[in-house]
């Protein structure tokens, strides 16, 4: 299974918000036990949706702060509410909003929508290193990594540079 659900940021305001696409194309195994004959996708996918967007807002505007690239973790799910069905091929935006932004950790809220209507709300608690002091392998395939899904994501830049939308100039 493919555990990049983002297909494509399309808002970003370092310090403020970002808003990204996604959508339910999970393999037909990963839904047909949950639940037979009437497939819905999995609460805890939906949690990481957010997650993956409220961590790249985090690190972006976390890293540009210190001038160190920083690299959050989902530490704690603080509150979610899942309050729609969404089933397989459905067309997601995903929006994160960062609530606060200290020395170690990060809050922000999440929320998803479909064809405007909320249909999830929650609150993620990210950790990280400071000082962004993680070192040697470990670092440089993390960095490949975010620097691979920064591109894909349609960012240019990478942090602790300024980031911004891709061919989008004037940001926030």
């Amino acid at each position: 299974m493919n555990w990049r659900f983002l297909e494509q940021i399309v808002e970003l305001i370092p310090g403020q918000r970002a808003a990204a696409t996604a959508a339910t194309n999970f393999p037909e195994e990963l839904l047909a036990d949950h639940f037979p004959g009437i497939p819905v996708t999995p609460g805890v996918l939906l949690i990481e949706m957010c997650a993956q967007l409220g961590g790249k807002l985090v690190e972006i505007t976390a890293s540009e702060r210190r001038g160190v690239l920083i690299l959050p973790f989902l530490t704690m799910v603080i509150e979610a509410k899942l309050r729609r069905f969404v089933g397989p091929g459905q067309e997601l935006r995903i929006e994160a909003m960062l609530e606060a932004l200290r020395e170690e950790s990060a809050i922000c809220a999440g929320t998803i929508r479909q064809e405007g209507e909320r249909i999830a709300t929650m609150s993620l608690m990210f950790a990280f290193e400071p000082d962004g002091r993680l070192d040697g392998p470990k670092r440089a395939a993390i960095e490949k990594f975010e620097r691979g899904e920064f591109l894909r994501l349609g960012l240019e830049g990478f942090p602790p540079d300024k980031v911004t939308l891709r061919g989008v100039t004037g940001q926030g």
